[in-house]
């Protein structure tokens, strides 16, 4: 596209700067707004414009893996760095990009060639990989590891064509076809295992990917048909493994035939799919970002970016952009919001959030946040209540607000007041296993028993290594206790349903 050839010309001499405030020596930063992104970055206007509409773009040829109807609701936020050398300075890894879930909604940070934004050439794979990610958790309620995994794998090789107004999907992973064709792949049985495996090594981890991508990328290819039906069991929120055994039921030797899927060489086909790209028209609305909330960013991406940096070191340079922000504008909400969370004082926590709103009184993240510090000072009386039905009525697409709201009356047996706001955080984030947990405990309290069990199963089929040991705990030890009361699980109906690749 001609966007890349801008953002070459842009970035050329440039690969080590930092990604620093405008006051401090760097340059300028934006956000910019379209329907299903905001983008925050130190590109230039034109060219964070340009990103938006691409991000959009890839997103409507992603959706057409699913039904021509499939379109879920919410927005990513995501952060794009001038160029992949800046991520360096907030982890000790070299990375290309990173997808994060904050309570706010899911977060896509992007640098170098992870957005064709340095002079490899273009590559979309990363963000597609992380928003199909996304935007699978809506079309599946269930997904077993190798599932989520394959299917983003296999989306990576997007292509958009907006000339031709086509997208051409399914086309052939090169990095983990030589690797299995090198190294061999997981069997099925073991990809099901994956879920409830430990850190593995990196060679490991690779070979599970690769192998995931492989099996995906086959059953796609050569029996499209029980592929579909066994995603479609999923939608409707069918147990994984059973699913699959109704699905594939009397295929024999796929074992056999796979290995000839990989080795059979010029004589095996590997079609691809292809599908109708309408052009992205939607109105953009941009910014200049003021200094404090470009310290704001900063200290997120230390807190966040992955690596192996100590807590204590993430947390001090994450400080000290704080202070900056707050520094420089005394309200600023987001710096605001990250010194409440990194404060551990409940009264300290409080007082701040008190200033937050009184500062703010038109912000639903300020009135979240004094919701969330009443709440952890043991408030639990209509002050609070009133904090959250505030906040959701200025965010009313926001997941935290909406969980946090059917949480406050779910600890406070006011069950059928949560109940609308519980829906609502699950169409937003069916795939959170937090939203998942408080969906389940409604249930539980309004008597259906079935329900908030298989919905406290699907919580669990949602937790994965990054889930905090706090969360896993809580949805395991509810799962036990609602297993002891309600017996076996039926299907859950936790989340909407749609049409597979």
């Amino acid at each position: 596209m001609a966007f890349l050839g801008l953002v070459l010309s842009v970035l050329s001499g440039c690969t080590s700067m930092r990604a620093l405030c405008p006051a401090e020596g760097g340059r300028p930063w934006v956000e910019v707004r379209s329907p299903h992104f905001s983008v925050r970055t130190n590109l230039d206007a034109d060219t964070a414009e340009e990103a938006a509409r691409e991000l959009e773009l890839l997103r409507q040829g992603l959706l057409q893996a699913w039904a021509s109807t499939f379109d879920p609701p919410g927005s990513v936020e995501v952060i794009v760095l001038r160029n992949r050398s800046a991520l360096e300075e907030f982890t000790n890894i070299r990375i290309e990009g990173f997808s994060a879930n904050t309570s706010d909604g899911p977060v896509l940070v992007l640098a170098g060639n992870a957005y064709a934004l340095s002079e490899a050439p273009a590559d979309v794979g990363t963000q597609a990989h992380e928003l199909t990610h996304y935007l699978s958790e809506f079309a599946l309620v269930r997904q077993p590891r190798w599932l989520s995994e394959g299917l983003a794998a296999y989306l990576e090789s997007i292509s958009l064509r907006p000339e031709k107004h086509e997208v051409i999907l399914g086309g052939l992973h090169m990095p983990f076809l030589n690797h299995v064709q090198r190294s061999g792949w997981r069997t099925l049985n073991e990809l099901w295992e994956w879920d409830g495996k430990e850190l593995l090594s990196t060679a490991e981890s690779r070979q599970y990917y690769a192998s995931s991508w492989l099996w995906v990328h086959f059953f796609i290819s050569r029996h499209g048909d029980r592929f579909d039906d066994f995603q479609t069991r999923l939608m409707r929120g069918e147990e994984p493994r059973p699913a699959w055994e109704a699905s594939f039921r009397g295929v024999k030797d796929l074992a056999g035939e796979l290995h000839g899927y990989v080795y059979g060489g010029r004589h095996v086909t590997y079609p691809t799919v292809i599908a109708p790209l309408k052009p992205v028209t939607s109105a953009l609305q941009t910014r200049p970002l003021q200094p404090a909330e470009v310290h704001a960013i900063r200290a997120q991406l230390f807190l966040m970016t992955p690596g192996a940096s100590p807590p204590e070191e993430r947390l001090e340079n994450a400080q000290r952009e704080m202070a900056q922000a707050l520094k420089e504008d005394p309200g600023n909400v987001t710096a605001t919001l990250l010194h409440i969370r990194s404060t551990e004082d409940p009264s300290h926590r409080l007082g701040l959030a008190q200033q937050l709103v009184e500062r703010n009184p038109e912000s639903g993240q300020a009135w979240d946040a004094l919701a969330q510090a009443l709440d952890a000072a043991g408030n639990t009386s209509e002050e609070q209540e009133s904090a959250r039905l505030r906040a959701v009525e200025l965010l009313p697409d926001s997941v935290s607000a909406q969980n946090g709201l059917a949480g406050f009356y779910a600890r406070t047996s006011q069950p059928e007041k949560g109940l609308a706001a519980a829906q609502r955080a699950v169409a937003l984030a069916p795939g959170n296993p937090s939203v998942l947990d408080t969906w389940s405990t409604i249930l539980f309290q309004l008597g259906r028993c079935q329900e908030a069990l298989s919905t406290q199963q699907l919580a669990a089929d949602m937790l994965h290594e990054s889930t905090p040991e706090r969360l896993r705990r809580t949805v395991r030890d509810t799962l036990a206790r609602y297993e002891a009361v309600c017996g076996s699980a039926s299907a859950p109906h936790a989340a909407p349903t749609s049409s597979g690749p």
